[in-house]
C-alpha cells in the first residue's frame, strides 16, 4: 500500500503545503468578502462550503481591488442572494477534509509505534478529533435568542436570521377551554421559491406564493405620497448641488481673470460673493433664492469680464441654468401637491386599494384644474406629471390582496435593499394565495415587519396566520423576574449584565442568575447573557439571552483532553529520560 502512487500523493508534503496555501487564500478573500456580503453569508459561502461560487469569490476580489485604488463594479444584493453561480475554488470543507486525509495517510505511512513518540501520536489524534468536532458543530449547532422584559414568560427562542410562515389552530378540551395551539410552520425559503405548500395538519388548505420580498416596508397610500416626496427631495438636493457647482465654477473663472488685475474693488466684490455662495451651499435653498444668486453672479460677470448682457456665456441668460431652475421649481411644487393631496385624504376615508387611490388622484387633479382663476400651463403640466408618477408607483407597488386586515390597511409594499450587516435583520413580506379544494380563500399580505396576527375561517376551523422570526420551542418555561445593568462609575463601560430567571419544568421551579461566564445550561441549550436594552430615560427594561444548542459540545472537550494527555505524557517522558541521563553522568 505504501508503494501505491496514489497513496504517495496523499502523503506528500507538497500536498500539505498546497492545501495550507489554499487555506490562506480562503481566509484572506473570505475576510475581504465580509464587508459586501455580511459575516454570516461570507462564512457560509467560503468556510462552510465544499466549493466557493463565482459570486462570492468576485465579492472578495472586488473588495481586495479597492485596497489598491481600483474601482470595479461591486456585486449587487440580488446576485449575493441568488444562486451563487458556478464553483470556482475549493471551499473550507473540502480543503479541511483533504488536510485531514493527508494527515491520516502520512501517519499510516510513517507510523512506527514506540513509547518515545506515544505522546505525539496522542496529541495528533486529539487534533483530528477537534477537526471532526468543528465539522459536526457547523452542521448541527443552532444559535438563537430570547428577548424578555420583567414578568415575561417564554417557552421558545427566536432565530437571528430565519423566518417562518406560521399557521396556528387553538386546541380545546371537552369543556371548550383552550389547552394548546397546533402550529404548522412553513420555512421562509419556500416563500422565495414560490412553490405550493400543503401539510397534513393543515387539512385541505394549500398555500401558494404570488409575490415575495426579501426585505420590505409596508405602506399606506399616505406613505406612498411621502416616499414620492422623499425621492423628489433627493433629486432636488442633487440638482441644487449641480447648480451651485456651476455658480462656483463661474466664480473661479472670474477669480482667475482678476488674479493679476489692479482693480481691488472688483476683487473685494468677488471675495464677498464667494462668502455668500459658501454660506448658501450648506442650506436648503428655494428656487427664488437660487435665482437671486444667479442674478448677482451674472451682474458681477458683466462687470468683471466685460460680457455683454445678451451673450450666452453670461450666467444670467444661461439656458442650462434656466432649464434646471424650472426643474427645481417643479420639485418644490410637486412636493406641495403631495402635502395637499394628503390633507384631502385625511379629511375622508383613506384609500386602501390601488383603484381607490388612482380615483383619489384623478379627483385631486380635477380640483386643481378647476381653480377659480384657472391655472397656468406650467402648473397644469406639473400636476399632471405628479399624477402620472403616483399612478405608476401605485401600480408598481400595489399588493392587490383580496383578504386579510393587513392587506386591507397596507395596500402597497416598498422593496428595500437586503441587509447584510451582523446587526441588521431583513424583514420579509409576501402575498400568498390560500385555497381549500375548490374554495378560494383569496390573497393575503403577510410581513415580518408587523407583529400582527390575521384570522382565516376555513370550514369549522379558525386559523391564525403570521409571518415571524422562526421559533425553537423548549420543554420548559423561563420567566424574567429581575435584571441588572451596572457600569463602571463615571463611564459608559459595562461592568455587569445579569438576568434572574425562574426555570419551570416537570421537576418544579428554581431561580437562576445568568451573567458573564455563568450561563444557564438546560435541555441541551446554553443561555448566555448577550445584551440589555434601555428606554429613552436610561432605565434598563429588556434583556436578551443568546441561546446555543450544540449536540456535539462534548467532542471539543474530548479532543482538548486527548491533546493535553499527549503533551503531558511527552513532557514527562522526556523529563524522566533527562533525569536518568543526568544521574548516570553524576555517578
Amino acid at each position: 500500500m505504501k508503494d501505491d502512487p496514489v497513496f504517495k500523493v496523499l502523503t506528500s508534503l507538497w500536498v500539505t503545503v498546497v492545501l495550507l496555501a489554499f487555506s490562506l487564500f480562503i481566509i484572506f478573500f473570505g475576510t475581504m468578502a465580509q464587508e459586501p456580503m455580511g459575516l454570516n453569508i461570507a462564512v457560509d459561502r467560503f468556510f462552510k462550503s465544499w466549493f466557493i461560487d463565482s459570486v462570492a469569490m468576485r465579492a472578495g476580489i472586488v473588495k481586495t481591488a479597492e485596497l489598491f485604488g481600483a474601482q470595479w463594479t461591486p456585486v449587487s444584493p440580488e446576485q449575493i442572494l441568488g444562486s451563487g453561480g458556478l464553483p470556482v475554488f475549493p471551499g473550507g470543507y473540502l480543503v479541511g477534509s483533504l488536510l485531514l486525509i493527508n494527515l491520516v495517510a502520512a501517519y499510516i505511512a510513517r507510523f512506527e509505534w514506540s513509547a518515545k513518540k506515544a505522546g505525539i501520536f496522542c496529541s495528533h489524534l486529539g487534533v483530528i478529533v477537534l477537526l471532526f468536532s468543528q465539522l459536526f458543530t457547523d452542521i448541527l449547532a443552532v444559535e438563537s435568542f430570547v428577548s424578555m422584559e420583567r414578568g415575561d414568560r417564554r417557552n421558545y427562542t427566536v432565530s437571528f436570521d430565519d423566518n417562518e410562515l406560521a399557521f396556528m389552530l387553538q386546541q380545546k378540551d371537552k369543556a371548550g377551554v383552550v389547552v394548546s395551539n397546533r402550529v404548522v410552520s412553513i420555512p421562509e425559503p419556500w416563500l422565495n421559491d414560490k412553490k405550493a405548500a400543503s401539510h397534513p395538519q393543515l387539512g385541505k388548505l394549500k398555500i401558494e406564493t404570488e409575490k415575495y420580498w426579501v426585505n420590505a416596508k409596508l405602506m399606506t397610500a399616505a406613505h406612498l405620497i411621502d416616499w414620492d416626496g422623499e425621492q423628489q427631495k433627493e433629486q432636488q438636493t442633487a440638482l441644487q448641488k449641480r447648480l451651485m457647482d456651476t455658480v462656483q465654477s463661474r466664480i473661479s473663472a472670474m477669480e482667475a481673470k482678476l488674479d493679476k488685475s489692479p482693480d481691488a474693488t472688483k476683487r473685494d466684490r468677488l471675495t464677498s460673493l464667494k462668502g455668500v455662495v459658501f454660506e448658501f451651499k450648506a442650506k436648503e435653498l428655494q428656487s427664488g433664492q437660487l435665482n437671486a444668486i444667479r442674478q448677482i453672479v451674472g451682474e458681477l460677470e458683466n462687470s468683471v469680464l466685460g460680457i455683454a448682457t445678451n451673450q450666452t456665456a453670461n450666467l444670467v441668460s444661461s439656458t442650462y441654468f434656466e432649464k434646471h431652475l424650472k426643474q427645481f421649481g417643479d420639485f418644490e411644487e410637486q412636493r406641495e401637491f403631495g402635502s395637499v393631496l394628503k390633507e384631502l385624504m385625511e379629511r375622508g376615508e383613506v384609500p386602501r386599494t390601488e383603484k381607490e387611490f388612482v380615483a383619489h388622484i384623478d379627483d385631486f387633479v380635477a380640483k386643481v384644474e378647476q381653480f377659480p382663476n384657472g391655472i397656468s400651463p406650467e402648473m397644469k403640466q406639473s400636476v399632471q406629471a405628479f399624477s402620472r408618477r403616483l399612478k405608476t408607483m401605485s401600480g408598481q407597488y400595489a399588493t392587490h390582496t383580496t383578504k386579510g386586515r393587513l392587506g386591507g390597511h397596507y395596500g402597497f409594499v416598498r422593496p428595500l435593499r437586503p441587509a447584510f450587516s451582523q446587526n441588521d435583520r431583513n424583514l420579509p413580506a409576501a402575498v400568498i394565495k390560500i385555497s381549500e379544494g375548490d374554495t378560494n380563500h383569496g390573497t393575503w399580505l403577510v410581513s415580518g415587519s408587523v407583529d400582527f396576527i390575521q384570522t382565516l375561517k376555513a370550514g369549522d376551523e379558525t386559523w391564525k396566520i403570521i409571518l415571524r422570526a422562526k421559533r425553537h420551542y423548549l420543554d420548559f418555561h423561563l420567566t424574567l423576574v429581575d435584571l441588572k445593568h451596572e457600569k463602571y462609575r463615571g463611564t459608559e463601560i459595562p461592568k455587569n449584565f445579569q438576568s434572574r430567571v425562574i426555570v419551570e419544568d416537570d421537576d418544579g421551579t428554581r431561580p437562576v442568575d445568568i451573567y458573564m461566564n455563568n450561563p444557564l445550561r438546560k435541555g441541551g441549550n446554553t443561555f448566555y447573557q448577550y445584551q440589555m436594552n434601555q428606554n429613552q430615560l436610561g432605565a434598563t427594561v429588556q434583556t436578551m439571552l443568546q441561546v446555543v444548542k450544540n449536540p456535539n459540545w462534548i467532542t471539543a472537550y474530548v479532543g482538548c483532553a486527548i491533546v493535553s494527555i499527549g503533551l503531558l505524557y511527552q513532557f514527562i517522558y522526556h523529563l524522566i529520560g533527562f533525569a536518568r541521563r543526568r544521574m548516570k553522568t553524576e555517578a
